[in-house]
């Protein structure tokens, strides 16, 4: 299972490798002769935490109308979740935090690096925005570290179903439709940040 999940996120990982390799061509710059573009930065840990459909419950309490006890038993059980997914949101923000984000240059020294030199250098001197340069090896660790984020984000999406469907059994069927819509919303933004890579902050 494990092994298919790395292939997966592989390759997820390919098209923005071959980006990379096409900008690294070009001199690190885009056909207008702007800085390259920053790579995108994957969601937070916090915002993967407030994805926590129980903790969503309880905010539309109102618009459910939760009763005392069913607001209890929906706080106990986002602190229970929050508290099962701890683990792994900790390994996913260890891993991001390693990550350096920023505008990829060619390497020093290469052809890309001297074609990009004369009008990039005063640009970014004058603008302030300079470009942040990337080895092969500082490449290909990213590559890896984007690879490892996929996987651990493909897990805590797997652990949603469960989840969510321990939150629900706290409502009445008649809640349980009024929710439909927030679960709707939260589905699309859990797709946003996970499934599609999302930018986060």
């Amino acid at each position: 299972m494990r092994n298919h999940a790395l292939m997966a996120c592989a390759i997820l990982v390919l098209p923005f490798a071959a980006l990379s390799a096409q900008r690294g061509g070009r001199g690190g710059s885009t056909p207008s002769g702007e800085a390259p573009p920053r790579a995108v930065r994957p969601a937070t840990a916090s915002q993967l935490e407030d994805l926590n459909p129980a903790r969503m419950l309880v905010d539309k309490r109102k618009k459910l109308s939760l009763a005392d006890s069913q607001l209890s038993q929906m706080k106990a059980l986002e602190k229970k979740i929050t508290d099962r997914n701890a683990a792994i949101i900790a390994q996913y923000d260890s891993v991001r935090g390693e990550m350096r984000f920023g505008n990829v240059a060619p390497v020093p020294g290469s052809m890309g690096a001297s074609m990009g030199a004369a009008g990039g250098r005063n640009r970014n001197a004058s603008s302030g925005s300079g470009s942040t340069m990337q080895t092969p090896e500082a490449a290909a660790k990213m590559r890896e570290q984007t690879i490892a984020l996929r996987v651990i984000a493909m897990q805590i999406r797997e652990r949603r179903p469960a989840d969510l469907a321990e939150a629900l059994a706290l409502l009445t069927p008649e809640q349980q439709k009024r929710a439909e819509e927030f679960v709707k919303e939260q589905e699309d933004e859990v797709d946003r940040l996970i499934s599609a890579g999302g930018r986060g902050g």
